[in-house]
């Protein structure tokens, strides 16, 4: 009778204890880097259809912050565009645009 009553204990307690249990790995947002490089001071930028943003900071570590994926990249100068590129953006990724006009 000891042993029954200890085992169903015991199955009610790990039951209990098992219920906020959750398993899988949680990632934050997918996201990817371009930056720029050359004669870009100043150009206005749009990746992937979003907001057009003005390149201020040049070089490998001053980044700016996109979605991975299939983005297209649109690099405008003075009002002419100067890159139009569709790429692959990995998670973490960074790519490099050289603007050299």
């Amino acid at each position: 009778m000891k042993i029954l009553k200890f085992s169903l204990a015991l199955l009610l307690a790990s039951t209990l204890l098992a219920c906020g249990y959750t398993e899988g790995v949680r990632s934050s947002e997918q996201s990817s880097f371009v930056y720029f490089t050359g004669n870009a001071q100043g150009v206005s930028a749009t990746v992937g259809g979003g907001e057009p943003f003005v390149v201020n900071k040049l070089g490998e570590r001053n980044v700016y912050k996109v979605a991975s994926g299939k983005q297209r990249v649109v690099v405008r100068k003075a009002g002419v565009i100067v890159v139009d590129r569709i790429v692959l953006l990995g998670d973490g990724q960074s790519k490099e645009f050289n603007i050299s006009q």
